[in-house]
């Protein structure tokens, strides 16, 4: 997968979660089997950046841990078990991405 895919995260209540998973690509744009997961602005509990950058295109990018909007990894082998770095994500939407992921593939 080399675009990074919008999808639903359905909760056990039935309310859905709007998420990007976005690849992490070599620089020859070969997959590297790792996603990273964010919630969109579409997500009530998300906010959007509205003030100007106060970095250049050549400085450092906004570390994961820092944006409120990051989930966390998902490593995803295309050979060996995957699995999931981060804590806000269950158990049953991490089997969701995983679905997706599948069908991507």
């Amino acid at each position: 997968m080399k675009n990074p895919v919008y999808a639903d995260l359905k909760h056990a209540d039935g309310s859905l979660r709007n998420i990007i998973i976005e690849p992490v690509l070599e620089h020859n744009l070969a997959d590297t089997g790792v996603y990273k997961i964010y919630k969109t602005s579409v997500d009530n509990e998300s906010t959007l950046f509205t003030e100007e950058m106060e970095i250049d295109g050549d400085g450092p990018s906004l570390a994961d841990e820092d944006n409120p909007d990051y989930l966390g990894t998902i490593y995803f082998p295309q050979s060996g078990p995957w699995h999931y770095e981060g804590e806000l994500l269950n158990n049953g939407e991490q089997q969701q991405i995983i679905s997706i992921l599948q069908q991507k593939a």
